[in-house]
């Protein structure tokens, strides 16, 4: 796709993402730079640490919470992941939510969401339900990708490749712990 004249070029690399999600994306963006609303990635590949980090620090998610979504990962076959969210039980709590996925479950660890925000004027705009948002996730289900906006809990800047909710909506715990781990544990060294 030819790069109109004045426009900065897409580059999605050190993302993390899967091939064909980061070349639905560039479309997105490409999109929103053509009709002038300057939408920028922030986040992509996620590890399910950082997952385990947002899900725990939540204030409407007590410990006693952790400890059962960690039982429910643990018996369905995912020891390595349940460890990982128990890693986290006890951080700092904060009121702003953040995600409704476990470590592994969200597409974020499968290099297959992004979280993307808009600039005017060179601030992000931080309120979901400007229009821009609205734009940006009606153009990326023209792209055949899945907007956060219209999730049950709205994620504005939030899309991703699969219309199922998460990873859990396709594959089992257990081939979902052993994808996590291989690609995620740390590697002993030799």
């Amino acid at each position: 796709m030819a790069k109109k004249p004045g426009l900065a070029p897409i580059d999605l690399s050190g993302f993390g993402l899967d091939p064909t999600f980061a070349n639905k994306l560039t479309q997105l963006l490409a999109w929103c730079q053509g009709h002038g609303l300057d939408f920028r990635i922030s986040q992509g590949l996620r590890t399910p640490q950082t997952q385990a980090q947002y899900y725990c620090q939540w204030d409407q998610r007590p410990p006693a919470k952790i400890d059962a979504a960690a039982k429910t990962m643990k018996n369905a076959g995912a020891p390595w992941l349940a460890s990982v969210l128990l890693d986290y039980r006890d951080i700092p709590r904060k009121p702003s939510w953040l995600t409704s996925q476990l470590p592994g479950s969200g597409w974020h660890q499968w290099g297959e969401a992004a979280d993307c925000y808009c600039y005017k004027n060179g601030k992000m705009v931080q309120n979901g339900s400007d229009p821009v948002y609205k734009k940006y996730a009606d153009a990326a289900r023209s792209f055949g990708l899945t907007a956060g906006l219209y999730f049950s809990t709205p994620d504005a800047g939030h899309v991703q490749l699969r219309s199922q909710a998460g990873a859990t909506n396709v594959y089992k715990w257990s081939k979902i712990d052993t994808i996590m781990k291989a690609r995620f544990s740390e590697k002993p060294s030799v």
